[in-house]
């Protein structure tokens, strides 16, 4: 299974001169909470889908990547610590996270554990309980009912990733998702304003 990372969303509610997913959130970048989490979770693969601000956001969290290439290359490998990540630039970033998802769906023929690079308060052992339960179907943690992230979604549902278009993510593939309780409010608390930035970890 892949662990993807989408962050190819502009963040133009943030109003900021900085791409958001570099927005410091306790010391340190809020997409670098999210990639130390992916990092430390048993998966075959690991993918940042980047687009707005790409080279921005790449030379920033990975060394070695010369500047401008993650938005002149469709795909590349890069480190970051002792870990390697495959970086897809998606060209239709402005179409919203169907064309984000869709641009892993291309490049993975398998089940992917999906995060957003604008939260960075999710639990470990909420990312581990999903893990855990994948299999036929999709999977996500859940607070007071609503669903969170990260979210499983298994390989079978490829053809309709292929498919997806506009901003609604893989809202309509999620009919039959299983839902795991969670008691942290962290699997659903994104940042969207500057009051967001103090969650609690």
């Amino acid at each position: 299974m892949a662990g993807v990372v989408l962050a190819a969303g502009p963040g133009r509610r943030l109003g900021l001169p900085i791409p958001k997913p570099l927005l410091p959130v306790q010391g340190k970048p809020m997409l670098a909470w999210v990639l130390d989490l992916v990092e430390r979770l048993p998966l075959a693969e690991r993918v940042l889908v980047v687009g707005a601000q790409a080279s921005e956001v790449v030379a920033a969290l990975f060394s070695g990547v010369p500047a401008g290439q993650a938005d002149q290359s469709p795909e590349l490998w890069a480190r970051r610590g002792g870990v390697t990540w495959r970086i897809l630039y998606n060209p239709d970033w402005p179409e919203g996270m169907g064309a984000s998802l869709r641009r892993a769906a291309q490049a993975l023929p398998i089940g992917m554990l999906v995060f957003l690079a604008d939260m960075p308060f999710v639990p470990e052992k909420a990312a581990q309980a999903v893990l855990d339960r994948a299999g036929d179907h999709p999977v996500a943690p859940g607070f007071q009912g609503q669903r969170g992230f990260p979210v499983y979604l298994p390989a079978s549902l490829r053809p309709q990733l292929l498919a997806l278009r506009g901003d609604v993510g893989a809202r309509g593939l999620l009919r039959d998702c299983e839902l795991i309780p969670w008691d942290h409010p962290g699997v659903i608390q994104d940042v969207d304003e500057i009051g967001d930035l103090g969650g609690d970890g």
